[in-house]
């Protein structure tokens, strides 16, 4: 696991340090703070090549299909151009803006991606310029990680993960349908891929024991997510999983349960995750959730703008006894 991290001088963030990481990380903060900043700069060091291509429209809106704007994007991260480019020490869970060739280990052009996985023989680089059309470097194991956006997966895409999991593996089919009947839908009886007649594509069907099987898609935005965010998990088996806005779509009341079940799964599954939210009932909940569990698997990674200066960001890591002090004090925490 991860279990610091630093950036310097990337995007709005002049030097933040986030130290004694834990499993589930919730990245917590003002209105333009850096919480997404903190995504992103975790996919660029933990990433591969189709996760850059898409980092620009990955957490942040750009009209469909357009990548008009993509190399605007990559030009925002070098703030105003002061910078030439970045250093990415992945196994140390760093980035380091470059402000003159002299400072880089590294030889290259101007505006490049360098990354180092610890050895000085193990680098590799890429430019603002091969981001358009060119196979990008840092290619890692698939699946190392993870990444859910505040947008839906399309429900064909959940159910190809579903089939994944289901068909050799009947433990963890068995384990997502208690997950789910747990902390959403107590109705649930069984889950099942499939294609009735006359529809386009196969889909994931629930079997709530009272008439006809319905998509899953039918039960709600907080089924689904919740669907989504385990079948990732189960069917791709991250090391790293990215949630962006993790409360998206679930009720206050059923979020206690969900993250019950969600640590539970992290812990077993081998994975650490960084997510971020903007609402203290998901905060509370998830706290309460990591209470009822050995290991102290919970962190807060708060951002909060500096009040002699508000152009700098100022990191803080809360662990679980911290937050429950500030909670019962009733500071904002959001």
């Amino acid at each position: 696991m991860i279990s610091n991290l630093e950036l310097k001088q990337f995007r709005g963030l002049e030097h933040v340090e986030f130290g004694n990481l834990g499993r589930a990380n919730l990245i917590i903060g003002g209105n333009n703070t850096g919480k997404t900043s903190i995504l992103e700069a975790l996919v660029l060091l933990h990433g591969h090549g189709p996760h850059y291509q898409n980092l620009p429209r990955t957490f942040r809106e750009q009209p469909q299909g357009d990548t008009s704007d993509d190399h605007g994007f990559w030009k925002m991260l070098l703030r105003e151009g002061k910078i030439l480019g970045f250093k990415l020490a992945a196994d140390a869970s760093t980035i380091t803006g470059v402000t003159s060739k002299n400072e880089s280990p590294y030889p290259g052009h101007q505006h490049e991606f360098c990354r180092s996985n610890g050895s000085r023989n193990d680098q590799s680089s890429f430019t603002l310029d091969a981001l358009h059309g060119e196979t990008l470097p840092f290619q890692i194991t698939p699946h190392t990680l993870s990444v859910l956006s505040t947008k839906q997966m399309p429900p064909e895409s959940v159910s190809e993960l579903f089939n994944q999991i289901a068909p050799l593996n009947p433990d963890n089919e068995a384990r997502l349908e208690e997950l789910l009947r747990k902390s959403i839908e107590p109705r649930l009886r069984r889950l099942r891929y499939a294609k009735p007649q006359g529809a386009q594509a196969h889909m994931v069907y629930v079997d709530l024991g009272e008439g006809p099987m319905l998509p899953f898609t039918q039960l709600g935005q907080a089924f689904a997510r919740t669907l989504q965010i385990y079948c990732e998990i189960f069917a791709n088996r991250p090391k790293i999983l990215l949630i962006d806005e993790i409360e998206n779509g679930l009720y206050y009341e059923g979020m206690g349960d969900f993250w019950r079940g969600l640590l539970a799964v992290l812990e077993d599954q081998d994975v650490q995750l960084f997510a971020t939210t903007h609402s203290r009932e998901c905060m509370e909940a998830a706290l309460k959730a990591a209470a009822s569990m050995t290991g102290d698997p919970l962190r807060f990674l708060r951002l909060d703008r500096r009040v002699d200066d508000p152009s700098k960001i100022v990191a803080t890591t809360f662990g679980q006894e911290e937050m429950q002090t500030a909670i019962e004090f009733n500071r904002e925490m959001r």
